[in-house]
């Protein structure tokens, strides 16, 4: 697996956790959150739009981060991130931070 497609597995996990959060019968907490809230029809579409962009942001963020070109826990670093096979996912050059762009925000989402 290389950075592209560790960026789109990242965006597809992202996706998945998205529709347990709006799924009632997949017994989330942030499901049961929203029923509990009673929101409006237009509550509820904004919620779940704060709730993507939290989300989007927060991993996203921790890809950079693993590039080294965000923060991680107030320390600004690049990791060596590698597949099983060697491939390498990051390493401080740009690599992870392009696919991750890519995958959230450019052609690859």
């Amino acid at each position: 697996m290389g950075s592209k497609e560790f960026a789109l597995a990242v965006r597809e996990e992202r996706d998945v956790l998205l529709s347990t959060f709006t799924d009632p019968a997949a017994g989330s907490a942030v499901a049961t959150h929203l029923i509990a809230a009673n929101l409006t029809s237009n509550q509820r579409i904004e919620a779940l739009a704060a709730i993507e962009a939290a989300v989007t942001d927060s991993l996203y963020t921790l890809l950079l981060a693993l590039d080294g070109s965000a923060f991680l826990g107030g320390r600004q670093q690049s990791f060596v991130l590698s597949g099983e096979g060697g491939e390498i996912i990051a390493n401080g050059d740009g690599r992870l931070e392009a696919a991750a762009w890519d995958a959230f925000y450019g052609n690859g989402s």
